[in-house]
């Protein structure tokens, strides 16, 4: 039993999934303190005006997932390549794209930032402004995170996203006691200090010599595209269902549903350090043709573990869960069981979805399309209590689960991966 421990607990998926996930409890509980100490010091106003524009940033966010998956499977393939000169010139021309991109979109902002603070009753132009400029020197930092993770440098990613964390909380409490802008003006400054401080572990990419890359826009295009489709339909099916909810049942019941999917998060956040781990692995070892199914197996095993565990929870005890919610949402907890049952076959699924993506197979696109599609055909269909919505929701991502394990099971047969699919090889 003591080795079966051991085996077990120094597999390099579990040891690296527990590192990052470490990071990211670290990075929530500084995240958590932030929240906590300026939204004492700022006030009701103050912090409900600090939310909105909090939200706008999510809003402005989406692209990053997508940027972050494209950039890790390149730098994976350069890695795997030998080839430091062709990641450096990735490193460059990603920087430089994305700040032309960035510098239109401050023209933008500045020119309709007066009727957007004004149509959200934002106190001052500038923080619309101000908002952008902390997606913007966020989306920057992307690129060397995407360099750290490709080269699985986890320790390293881990430990810049809790430091970022705590530099955002430091300045933002001491900013906060001079209004709404100057607590957004820290978190940029924070993204500054986060930004130079990351290219310390990529720093041997700096120094290489830089080499034409072998990879073609047509390439680029080939993967971001579906990529970008599959990452919206992903979205889809873990946000449409409170949309559905909100139309057709009463406020209160579309509070409790919301609740729900809050509570859900947690769950599936929980087996996210999972899949930032094994997208840069599988990719390595999908371009050097060698077998990955065990390891894809053990990362399954380890989620549905998580999800097992946290899923007897939710049902055993959901009246804890729920606590911190109030007594006004105590009702949830009769659903919450079978909500994380929906969330647990959700990270499964996601998981796949991030190998098939590793692995090239970007037809994966076409399987997570028709699933959202037909979720949202049987939420409208279907939606005349809260538990038929979830009823739904757990069909649609069982059988999407496993729809991607019978395609995964076919793309990884041996056959299958000695006709290699990457780019440049």
């Amino acid at each position: 039993m003591n080795t079966f421990g051991y085996r077990l607990f120094s597999h390099p998926l579990l040891k690296n999934s527990a590192i990052v996930f470490a990071g990211s409890m670290g990075a929530n509980v500084a995240g958590w303190l932030y929240h906590l100490f300026v939204g004492r010091i700022l006030g009701t106003e103050g912090y409900g005006e600090l939310a909105a524009l909090l939200s706008l940033f999510y809003i402005l966010n989406v692209p990053s997932a997508v940027i972050q998956t494209v950039l890790v499977k390149f730098f994976s393939l350069f890695k795997t390549l030998g080839a430091s000169g062709q990641e450096k010139k990735l490193l460059r021309i990603a920087t430089a794209k994305i700040l032309i991109f960035e510098g239109i979109g401050l023209a933008v902002i500045v020119i309709v930032s007066s009727w957007v603070s004004s149509a959200f009753h934002i106190s001052s132009s500038w923080n619309i402004t101000w908002i952008y400029l902390i997606f913007a020197t966020y989306l920057i930092s992307i690129v060397n995170m995407s360099a750290m993770q490709g080269h699985q440098l986890f320790v390293a990613a881990s430990a810049l996203g809790v430091f970022g964390m705590v530099l955002r909380f430091f300045f933002g409490v001491v900013f906060a006691f001079f209004g709404v802008g100057w607590t957004l003006i820290g978190n940029i400054i924070s993204n500054l200090v986060s930004y130079a401080i990351s290219f310390i572990p990529i720093r041997f990419l700096t120094k290489a010599v830089e080499q034409p890359m072998s990879i073609t826009r047509k390439d680029a295009f080939g993967f971001s595209v579906p990529t970008l489709i599959t990452t919206l339909g992903i979205t889809l099916l873990f946000s449409q269902d409170v949309l559905v909810v909100k139309r057709y049942f009463t406020g209160h019941e579309a509070g409790i549903y919301a609740s729900l999917s809050v509570l859900g998060k947690v769950l599936f956040y929980a087996t996210s350090a999972v899949s930032f781990v094994l997208f840069p692995v599988i990719s390595e070892r999908s371009i050097r043709n060698h077998n990955h199914r065990r390891l894809v197996g053990a990362g399954l095993l380890f989620i549905g573990a998580i999800c097992a565990g946290l899923t007897a929870v939710y049902f055993l005890t959901p009246g804890i869960v729920i606590f911190a919610f109030g007594k006004a949402f105590q009702e949830a907890g009769a659903y919450m069981g079978l909500f994380a049952v929906f969330i647990s076959f959700f990270s499964l699924s996601n998981i796949l979805v991030q190998t098939l993506l590793a692995m090239n197979r970007v037809k994966v696109w076409i399987i997570i399309t028709v699933a959202a599609v037909v979720q949202v055909a049987g939420l409208f269909l279907i939606h005349d209590t809260i538990v038929r919505v979830i009823t739904v929701n757990i069909v649609v991502s069982a059988g999407l689960f496993l729809a991607l394990l019978l395609y995964y099971g076919h793309e990884s047969r041996p056959s299958a991966i000695s006709v290699s699919n990457h780019p440049s090889l």
